[in-house]
């Protein structure tokens, strides 16, 4: 079952990203063959195909009365099956600017001296005494 879906999703993947999908329209090249066969009986295969496939298609097979027909077939019109855009976009930057605000000078807080005991800030810092 993991084969067949990796299949399919390949298929689907190469035919709609590649030439591939062209491959689907092979059943318009045997019908178009032929429609060449009943107007010509004596036409081969190779010649149907170097008809419509030699060098400028244009140039070996002018405007006639099946020419829409003939656009149909395999790889004679190459379509765009992948389209890959880039967008560059400009550089971006950005600053970032400190304002010191004037005329507001920041309040220094008052010592609270109440807060601190100073016989204990000077006890630390005794040199060890002898038992």
């Amino acid at each position: 079952m993991r084969r067949v879906l990796a299949i399919l999703f390949l298929s689907v993947y190469l035919i709609s990203t590649t030439e591939l999908g062209q491959l689907l329209k092979f059943p318009m090249l045997v019908e178009h063959y032929f429609e060449h066969k009943e107007k010509n009986p004596q036409i081969t295969v190779m010649e149907f195909l170097a008809l419509h496939y030699e060098g400028n298609h244009l140039e070996n097979h002018p405007h006639d009365e099946d020419y829409e027909h003939d656009q149909q077939l395999p790889f004679i019109v190459h379509t765009d099956v992948l389209s890959v855009s880039f967008v560059l976009t400009p550089p971006f930057s950005f600053e970032i600017e400190t304002r010191k605000l004037v005329g507001k000078e920041p309040k220094a807080l008052p010592l609270d001296d109440a807060f601190s005991d100073n016989n204990y800030l000077s006890a630390i810092w005794q040199p060890p005494k002898s038992c």
